[in-house]
């Protein structure tokens, strides 16, 4: 094998087991996160938030930080203080409803809004959770008549 092959051969393994190392990272980030306080139940009885923190082999630095408020680009090399994302589930049947993006908790979250007619969605200050479910818009239960 020649010098140009043996580049393009380590080229490609490289890129394959990079791509392979990143795309099981971002399973692994969730899949195996810790949670980190008892869930939170909504008034009405309708939606339960979890907190987790991410399972993360690399350090904190070298995973993207992205801002809940801006669609932009994530920013690189940033120190954390408190990773973490949510993850919304219907308390009356146990059904995951959403799951939050991995933020800095200690700057972005805030008090859970439950949602309303106006914005039928559930979120912890700036960060979007989930949406309401059809059946319970705001935390009010529609009963049938």
């Amino acid at each position: 094998m020649n010098t140009p092959s043996r580049r393009i051969v380590f080229i490609v393994a490289y890129i394959t087991i990079a791509g392979g190392l990143w795309t099981a990272s971002q399973w692994w980030e969730k899949g195996l996160a810790t949670r980190l306080s008892d869930p939170v139940i909504s008034p009405g009885g309708c939606y339960r938030v979890e907190t987790f923190k991410p399972f993360w082999i690399l350090p904190s630095m070298l995973q993207p930080e992205y801002d809940p408020n801006e669609n932009g680009s994530p920013r690189w090399l940033q120190v954390w203080g408190y990773p973490g994302f949510y993850r919304l589930y219907d308390h009356r049947n146990g059904k995951l409803i959403g799951e939050s993006e991995v933020y800095d908790l200690e700057y972005t979250s805030g008090p859970l809004y439950w949602g309303s007619r106006t914005y039928p969605e559930v979120s912890a200050g700036a960060i979007y959770i989930g949406p309401n479910s059809p059946n319970c818009i705001g935390d009010k239960p529609i009963t049938s008549k």
